[in-house]
């Protein structure tokens, strides 16, 4: 009977390391927050929660639309009317299937919630026009009509090819980067929606790999239901399973 547990813990372990290699450098994965993030709230620690918005592809399988996403406020600086206000955070790990999967990201583009439902309203719309025909304009790019968007970035997993925004590093149409895009453009770069009142200062993608740190002037807050373009910065160091009530 001893053999059964062994069995268990093996097959767990082989589980965990082949997850481990679904996630590499590259992928990218569009992310909707759940919670508010506030600098005049938050603290060092705290949870930060969020889910998957679009099936990612993966070489063993996807990340499916719907998964959990987890990370946590590394430091916090509430501002005081002289100094801005910034709050570093880090994404952490993401659940599905069962598994709780590590991984490290910088962030690509961040969308207000208010950015992020007008790229999903329709920008014309005649009549005459199937639905799935219709014009929109994703964030970070220009509006077009559905199946003759040249950036085929609605709705579909896509590799990513085209010339980037200065100071949004190396091109992402390597091999490698597939990944998802839900409301963003992959053109998008920066933050979207929130005029002068936010900027991202680090996106992660440099050491310390991981820890993005936005700021303003007032006050930094992300509400729910804003977007994140996730970039996977490395892959997967460690993976366990987890049960998941």
């Amino acid at each position: 009977m001893r053999l059964v547990p062994v069995l268990a813990a093996a097959l767990l372990a082989i589980s965990s390391s082949v997850f481990g290699e679904q996630i590499p450098a590259g992928t990218v994965i569009p992310v909707m927050l759940t919670m508010t993030v506030d600098s005049a709230k938050a603290h060092a620690g705290q949870q930060i929660r969020g889910k998957v918005m679009e099936s990612v592809p993966l070489a063993d399988g996807i990340i499916p639309a719907g998964a959990k996403v987890f990370g946590h406020v590394d430091q916090v600086h509430p501002g005081n009317g002289v100094s801005p206000a910034w709050i570093a955070i880090q994404f952490d790990h993401i659940v599905f299937h069962g598994q709780e999967v590590a991984f490290k990201a910088n962030l690509r583009a961040l969308a207000s919630m208010m950015a992020v439902q007008d790229a999903q309203v329709p920008f014309f719309e005649p009549d005459t026009t199937p639905r799935s025909a219709v014009m929109l304009a994703p964030v970070g790019g220009d509006a077009a009509f559905r199946p003759d968007n040249p950036e085929k970035s609605w709705g579909r997993m896509v590799r990513f090819s085209g010339d980037l925004n200065p100071g949004c590093g190396g091109r992402v149409d390597q091999p490698g980067t597939t990944g998802a895009l839900w409301v963003f453009s992959p053109y998008a770069c920066g933050a979207y929606g929130y005029g002068k009142d936010l900027v991202i200062v680090y996106d992660g993608s440099t050491d310390p790999v991981g820890n993005i740190v936005l700021g303003s002037q007032k006050h930094v807050e992300v509400h729910a239901g804003s977007g994140l373009l996730l970039r996977a910065e490395v892959p997967n160091p460690a993976t366990e399973a987890a049960d998941v009530q």
